[in-house]
């Protein structure tokens, strides 16, 4: 459930296909690059400092804590930095 209930009904409205169509639209439009991650990539699993993956992770667990190297992180922001890099990474692939 989103937090913004009018933005929530828009997106539900069109469906989720229609609202990638139109990113990817605005994206050319301005100029911008849209990276789209496979719907399985395992964000919120992943520690953003040293990149090993939990096995396990409830939807219960708000809070991600790294076994490996002790990071504890919101398990939001966690998938958030995880995306940002991956979305860092293909920049430099695109740019080489």
């Amino acid at each position: 459930m989103m937090a913004n209930h009018k933005l929530a009904k828009a997106i539900g409205d069109m469906g989720f296909y229609e609202f990638r169509r139109q990113l990817t639209y605005k994206s050319e439009l301005y100029g911008s690059k849209l990276v789209v991650v496979d719907r399985w990539f395992p964000s919120s699993k992943t520690c953003s400092n040293c990149g090993i993956k939990k096995e396990t992770l409830s939807l219960s667990q708000r809070v991600f804590e790294c076994q490996h190297c002790g990071l504890v992180i919101d398990r939001d922001l966690n998938a958030a930095v995880n995306l940002s890099l991956v979305a860092t990474v293909v920049e430099t692939k695109v740019a080489s």
